[in-house]
């Protein structure tokens, strides 16, 4: 115990040492204005002063250092979305979990405090309908013609093989879970604009299969998984390739054929459990066994219907079956909003508004009704609010990740109430999903996911900052950049090679003890980027690449012959630049200028 305390002494003597020594360097550069440099180095030692602060003081006492990553969000507007928004709040998280959260929280001694002020902090968002991280099933073995994908879910009895594989696209047992594949990388783009979950289920055929609530991280696909199965997702558009069924007639016709057959093989099965003597034993149909849950009323059913024929056919098809269902896309659902409300029917609304094709010649060409439909779309979200429907917004497979928050913006210049778009991304779907109790708002006990932004989620200026799942801090990654002559992320205009990075940049850097001036130094060469950064130890090479209006570069810090790699993330404006540096799991924000003549 003496040992340690007397190591913990030795370091903090050389620390605070240290830290003299950085603060009174950047006060003598502010005084004689000739070389800027960056405080990045005092705000990682004074991260590592904090952590062996609190682990001495433990260590005198007799105890043990808190156990679990800590976080805390200081300074920012929370929004709880179930309870009143906190000014400048602070946000504990330890062990993947929010312990606290309020206005005058106390901040362990060994919390990674994150700089929020003047900005946002909002629960993650919910996807509620994608196919993310659902790797396409492999085809079987052909067996009478016929090729069916593999499945993992097997019947409620005693057997677990199925005489013949059903036909592609009409396998209600396959399941989400069993097709997850999860890299680092995988979920980059929708942690980008703040979505932390999201309800992912195959994408091909009748029937889709069993989907899967997931939290949007980077572990194996087993610890990501929320809840599984959360819903048998069901499709209108026939079966994959073209085949049986074809036809809106067929599909729903097949639909209740398979409903009605689920009911006579569960009679079956209970029939010969009840008097296994004696009696044949039923033949073993691994869809039809998938399909219990759902005749039982256990399991949701997710239809896939836009038209209000298709959703007056989805609900008479639940109501006959006693099913438990939600409506997911939803076009035309603004056009029955109050029969909706009346039937009680949930609806999963698609942010993939109607956009008019691009290779269209003749913009007049288009019927009356299509047209109606574009201009009616974003409409539909303050329809349903305002008869009272419950529903959640859902992405429907957007070719840009950016177009969901900025198409949900469209629906509350539409009518829809702010605070009602914010639930419908947050707390609905998570109520919608039986997972309330553990995600949907900021609230102590509840799953840290959360997304601090600089502003106003739905304002397209605004940038997401931050993004914890799980309790962990992730890296913000830009989405993809637009093509040439399209808008960059969050609406802003940009394309590849339309901004030059290249200059002599005057840096302010937001550390802890105040704002610190400094300089950086870039040279673009198509994409990729190099040159240097000053600090109070030297200049330090820097490399990196830029994509549309997006600079990232990583460079190293050698302080007293120890390493300690930093990167970073900025958005360049005209002669703007705005980012954050992150290094030893301490984030902070940075901006700066350069001259005109520059760019």
């Amino acid at each position: 115990m003496t040992n340690i305390s007397q190591q913990a002494d030795h370091f903090l003597g050389s620390t605070q040492i240290l830290i003299g020594y950085l603060t009174k360097g950047v006060y003598s550069i502010m005084e004689n204005k000739r070389y800027l440099t960056l405080a990045c180095a005092v705000l990682l030692i004074s991260g590592l002063v904090a952590s062996v602060t609190a682990r001495r003081v433990a260590a005198k006492m007799g105890s043990k250092p808190p156990e679990g990553e800590a976080y805390a969000i200081r300074g920012g507007t929370v929004v709880t979305v179930t309870g009143a928004t906190i000014p400048n709040g602070v946000v504990i998280i330890r062990n993947g979990l929010i312990t606290d959260v309020g206005a005058d929280v106390p901040i362990p001694a060994d919390a990674r405090i994150i700089e929020a002020k003047g900005m946002m902090v909002y629960p993650g968002l919910f996807d509620a309908y994608t196919s993310l991280g659902i790797q396409a099933p492999a085809a079987a073995p052909t067996t009478a013609g016929r090729t069916g994908p593999p499945v993992a879910v097997t019947p409620p009895t005693t057997a677990t093989q199925s005489a013949t594989p059903p036909p592609s696209g009409l396998s209600p047992e396959l399941s989400a879970a069993d097709q997850l594949r999860v890299t680092a990388e995988t979920f980059d783009t929708p942690r980008s604009i703040g979505i932390t979950t999201a309800l992912t289920a195959p994408r091909d055929g009748l029937f889709q299969g069993q989907s899967a609530l997931i939290n949007l991280g980077s572990d194996e696909p087993e610890k990501l998984i929320l809840k599984s199965p959360a819903t048998l997702n069901i499709s209108f558009t026939g079966s994959r390739g073209g085949g049986y069924p074809g036809s809106l007639l067929g599909v729903f016709a097949y639909l209740r054929q398979s409903l009605l057959d689920a009911q006579h093989y569960r009679e079956e099965w209970a029939r010969y459990n009840r008097e296994k003597r004696g009696m044949p034993r039923p033949n073993v149909d691994k869809s039809l066994a998938a399909l219990q849950p759902v005749i039982n009323g256990e399991l949701p059913v997710v239809f896939w219907a836009n038209s209000v024929r298709e959703i007056k056919r989805a609900v008479a098809l639940a109501e006959e079956f006693n099913l438990k269902y939600m409506i997911a896309g939803g076009l035309q659902s603004y056009q029955i909003a109050d029969w909706l409300k009346e039937k009680n029917v949930t609806v999963l609304l698609s942010l993939n508004y109607p956009q008019r094709p691009t290779n269209l010649e003749d913009p007049e060409s288009e019927p009356l009704r299509v047209l109606r439909e574009r201009a009616e779309a974003p409409k539909a979200a303050a329809a349903l609010s305002k008869a009272g429907v419950r529903f959640a917004f859902q992405s429907g497979h957007l070719a840009r990740a950016q177009d969901f928050i900025a198409n949900a913006a469209k629906a509350i210049a539409a009518g829809l109430p702010k605070e009602e778009a914010i639930k419908a991304l947050t707390i609905y779907p998570a109520q919608i999903f039986g997972v309330a109790e553990q995600l949907g708002s900021i609230e102590k006990g509840k799953i840290a996911n959360l997304v601090i932004t600089s502003g106003d989620l739905f304002d397209r200026r605004t940038q997401v900052k931050y993004v914890f799942i799980d309790g962990k801090q992730y890296e913000v990654k830009p989405p993809p950049a637009a093509a040439a002559g399209g808008r960059g992320p969050g609406g802003r205009p940009g394309a590849p090679g339309t901004v030059m990075a290249t200059g002599a940049w005057t840096i302010t850097v937001n550390a802890p003890e105040g704002p610190v001036q400094g300089t950086l130094n870039l040279r673009q060469e198509g994409d990729a980027i190099s040159g240097e950064i000053g600090t109070p130890f030297g200049n330090f090479p820097i490399s990196g690449r830029l994509s549309g209006n997006e600079v990232s570069f990583d460079y190293t810090l050698n302080i007293q012959g120890q390493q300690m790699p930093v990167s970073a993330r900025a958005t360049i404006e005209g002669n703007t630049i705005r980012g954050t540096m992150n290094a030893m799991g301490q984030s902070f924000d940075f901006s700066g200028t350069r001259p005109p003549r520059e760019q």
